[in-house]
């Protein structure tokens, strides 16, 4: 018999442990960005980091900035030197030291679900990307790429 308790102790698809990835995409983020560089007078301006052990710069740029959270934008150069292709949009949370991916698509991810299975796989999508945020700040610490005050362009 089933508990209530046990009800999606899958961790990957419960909310506490998507909670706990948006914490630990927090502490690994504030390592490879120094948060002082992420406030008003700093929208929209650009910041390149790129290691020695890489041909591939990363940029960093500001969107916007409130009193509770930021949006940052990071990019790659793929191809070519002058040209990045946008590769991941972050939302941090100052208050409750979190980071999270945001949602690329058009739709509202935030609409209310009827639907109970909709709710769940939604969760776990969102599981999933987080956890690929994750895994790609730890990888970026791991190649060398870090942005600061110097760092701007």
């Amino acid at each position: 018999m089933i508990q209530i308790f046990q009800k999606n102790s899958v961790s990957k698809n419960n909310f506490l442990s998507l909670m706990k990835s948006y914490e630990v995409n927090y502490q690994d983020f504030i390592k490879l960005v120094d948060i002082k560089i992420i406030n008003h007078k700093n929208i929209n301006k650009k910041y390149v980091s790129m290691p020695s052990r890489s041909k591939k710069k990363l940029s960093l740029s500001i969107k916007s900035v409130s009193n509770h959270t930021a949006i940052v934008r990071f990019s790659y150069t793929f191809f070519s030197s002058e040209q990045s292709l946008n590769y991941v949009d972050l939302k941090i949370y100052f208050d409750s030291k979190q980071v999270e991916i945001i949602s690329s698509s058009k739709s509202r991810a935030y609409k209310i679900h009827k639907d109970l299975k909709s709710y769940h796989n939604q969760r776990l999508s969102r599981w999933y990307k987080n956890y690929f945020v994750s895994h790609w700040i730890s990888s970026c610490l791991q190649d060398g790429y870090s942005f600061n005050a110097g760092s701007e362009v």
